[in-house]
């Protein structure tokens, strides 16, 4: 096609103005940071949950095990595959079926075994079988006929219920508990990538925004640093104090805010809430809000191995109180154990599961309008704010000689 000079002269104005205006678009995206781990930490940590898979397989005398549920299809493989394709279902679209005596299979229709077998699956030892998309729908069910032709006679546990397979699911979420030092290292990344973004947000917001708006900044936030939001709750003003769960609305922000997600990436999910305030606080949020840091404090400082959910929740009582809030307590659940699941299980009365080692946690202390809300990983001496940043207002606690630098609300 001929192109006269002065077509050829506007079309190339134009590509230009393309070329700056996507040079500006990519400027203002923060630089993805560099991945925490190398793949040969990713493999030794897949190594050590055979292990404890192996061991779990003997203890439930199975001969294997059939891995549904998105959250241990990514735990299984470290994050470096996914069987997720409906993003608000906990089942994926393939099923990782894993044998007592090693023997790895992928196994769902033919389109996702094959790209799973050539993508993120590929070196890690799995076989694919593959079946036509409807022949798991009909009778005899094909995925259940192949299931037990590689069992042998064997019985299989699998983690949702499917046909005549043991439902396991209750008893294999433990093995996800304890982390291992490359998760820790994806789950440091998770919590400051995650923070950095409800920052973001914060920074950037003004009176008259509307609820669902800042929902749509923060899932873009989170979403351009490489994680996916699981929860998305952004209150304003006297929903703050109204309610729990802010769901987002179309009301908008004139003086305070809250932004309050869950966001995933390796299968770890983090959770992170800020405050931000238009002009002095009034002395009652003030209040509550230091209430609700103490509090958070008192469940960090105390958030030690063997310490069962029970006995947090018997404490807690005790911090409400103390604080002139006897019935809070009462008000919301208070958090627990995060880490494949935005609650792998709640803190309450007479609980028995026992805190462990390297075992995340976020608890999540509400008084009236005011939260304190962090992810922190446990030690056996101390514990590690995952979601703490210096570049946010902070106020120290100190509590038995040990200082937490616990989240305050931005005052603009």
């Amino acid at each position: 096609m001929r192109v006269s000079s002065r077509g050829g002269l506007v079309f190339g104005l134009l590509l230009a103005a393309l070329a700056t205006l996507r040079a500006a678009s990519e400027s203002r995206l923060p630089p993805l940071s560099s991945e925490p781990v190398t793949r040969q930490e990713l493999l030794q940590e897949i190594d050590v949950k055979m292990k404890r898979v192996q061991d779990f397989l003997q203890a439930q005398h199975l001969g294997g095990v059939l891995l549904t549920r998105v959250n241990n299809f990514s735990w299984i493989t470290a994050g470096i595959a996914g069987n997720e394709i409906v993003i608000t279902s906990d089942v994926g679209a393939a099923s990782l079926l894993i044998m007592k005596d090693g023997r790895r299979y992928i196994i769902g229709e033919n389109g996702e075994v094959f790209r799973h077998a050539h993508e993120d699956l590929s070196g890690l030892g799995y076989e694919a079988r593959g079946y036509d998309w409807y022949e798991d729908q009909v009778v005899p069910d094909r995925k259940l006929e192949m299931i037990h032709q590689l069992a042998e006679g064997q019985a299989i546990g699998s983690d949702v219920p499917y046909g005549d397979l043991k439902t396991i699911a209750t008893e294999f979420s433990p093995l996800r508990y304890e982390l291992t030092e490359p998760e820790i290292k994806k789950y440091r990344w998770v919590g400051q990538q995650a923070t950095e973004a409800v920052i973001a947000v914060c920074r950037q917001l003004h009176p008259g925004l509307t609820e669902k708006q800042i929902e749509v900044m923060a899932s873009n936030e989170l979403m351009r640093r490489g994680l996916r939001p699981t929860v998305l709750l952004m209150g304003v003003d006297r929903r703050v104090s109204d309610y729990y769960h802010h769901t987002p609305t179309d009301l908008p922000l004139q003086k305070y805010a809250i932004v309050n997600v869950c966001a995933r990436r390796w299968g770890l999910v983090a959770s992170v809430a800020r405050f931000v305030h238009f002009g002095p606080l009034e002395p009652e949020l003030k209040r509550n809000l230091h209430a609700a840091m103490k509090i958070s404090a008192q469940y960090q400082a105390n958030s030690k191995p063997g310490v069962t959910g029970g006995e947090m929740i018997a404490m807690a009582r005790r911090w409400f109180a103390s604080e002139g809030f006897a019935e809070d307590w009462e008000k919301h659940h208070q958090g627990g154990a995060i880490g494949y699941a935005e609650r792998e299980w709640l803190g309450a009365p007479e609980s028995r599961l026992p805190i462990l080692e390297h075992q995340a946690f976020a608890w999540n202390p509400i008084i009236r309008g005011a939260l304190s809300f962090d992810t922190i990983l446990v030690y056996k001496d101390h514990v590690e704010n995952l979601t703490h940043t210096p570049d946010w207002p902070s106020v120290p606690i100190v509590i038995d000689g040990r200082t937490f630098q616990m989240p305050d609300v931005l005052i603009r």
